[in-house]
């Protein structure tokens, strides 16, 4: 399912539908103009000189995690000069605006009923149930995700949305279903960096578990706004890696290289998140924590403490650091404790 089926749909079905959202700010020009291209330690610097350890720790780890999933052993960022063309097409195509309908393609026929459905306070809370049933695909992902290790509540296998309804609740469904509708996007890459839409969709998947916690304990009402922002931020990444992806794709007989992913995506992940959140008029105050500009919102601080507990732990599922300094860092970004101990046993549920 394409990008802006997803967006759309996991966004009234979280929120409801808003108008006002304010424009997202032109921050793209310059990068199309191929001005020098920041490192990606350098993206975070005003959050760093803030004294924002989460954001900071946030942006070193997520960059281990990319250079992983990239096959990627080197940390120089380096762009070989026959891949500069590449790099200044990518930064072009991301900057453009409108972006290409490639990647905003039209919403589908069932999304009406769903809104209508979301947005009538007064509907049964079976009304939901019955429309996604109509859609076989949806109601499969649906279920498939409510009997996964991260999302299943009863030992009794959910078989069917009426039951899910019982076991997970009305916002509980909501959230099964703004996932499940995320998830097609989300499909294997090119056989270079096959890895990439896997390890980004698991990162999405764990960052919307850790994020619901962390708002749990931090701004409670918030819960379920920490969950869409966790999807919709993973979309940043995903568009910026396939833009440069079809780049490559132009160019055969050219290897790509990781470094030219890593910087796009660096500049370009927020930036295009919070573009996705805008064209789907969400709330302006999703659209502000996409793109970070509210650091003090402790919204902004469950989504980037969700994102970072997703990241160390499939950074130590590839072995590439160890539970123990997990703990370390995420004590050092403000993440200690109870609330620690508890997302972390939610990531890694005991085995059957």
């Amino acid at each position: 399912m394409a990008i802006a089926v997803a967006v759309a749909i996991a966004t009234a079905l979280l929120w409801g539908r808003r108008r006002g959202s304010p424009d997202t700010p032109d921050r793209d020009a310059a990068a199309a103009t191929g001005a020098a291209t920041p490192k990606p330690a350098e993206s975070t610097t005003a959050e760093t000189a803030s004294g924002d350890a989460l954001a900071a720790e946030l942006n070193t780890q997520s960059t281990a995690l990319w250079a992983n999933a990239l096959s990627s052993t080197r940390f120089d960022y380096a762009i070989p000069a026959e891949h500069e063309p590449i790099m200044l097409a990518s930064r072009k195509a991301l900057a453009a605006d409108p972006l290409s309908d490639r990647y905003f393609p039209r919403r589908p026929m069932l999304m009406p009923q769903l809104l209508s459905a979301v947005n009538d306070p007064d509907a049964p809370p079976l009304k939901l149930a019955g429309i996604i049933s109509q859609d076989p695909v949806l109601t499969g992902n649906i279920l498939r995700l409510a009997n996964s290790v991260y999302f299943r509540l009863s030992a009794v296998p959910v078989e069917s949305i009426q039951r899910a309804v019982v076991v997970c609740g009305t916002d509980g469904l909501q959230s099964l279903a703004a996932t499940a509708l995320v998830q097609p996007v989300f499909r294997g890459g090119s056989a270079e960096h096959s890895r990439f839409p896997a390890v980004l969709w698991e990162r999405c998947t764990q960052a919307s578990i850790a994020a619901e916690a962390c708002a749990r304990q931090w701004c409670p009402t918030d819960r379920q706004a920490a969950q869409l922002l966790a999807l919709l931020s993973a979309l940043g990444p995903l568009v910026a890696y396939r833009v440069v992806e079809d780049q490559y794709r132009a160019q055969p007989g050219l290897k790509p290289a990781p470094a030219v992913f890593l910087q796009v995506i660096d500049r370009f992940a927020r930036v295009m998140a919070a573009r996705i959140a805008t064209l789907w008029q969400s709330p302006p105050r999703i659209v502000a924590a996409l793109q970070g500009e509210q650091a003090g919102d402790p919204l902004v601080r469950a989504l980037r403490g969700g994102e970072l507990l997703a990241t160390l732990s499939l950074l130590a599922a590839a072995g590439q650091i160890t539970e123990q300094e997990c703990g370390a860092h995420a004590g050092a970004a403000g993440i200690a404790g109870k609330l620690y101990e508890n997302i972390w046993t939610r990531l890694h549920p005991p085995q059957d």
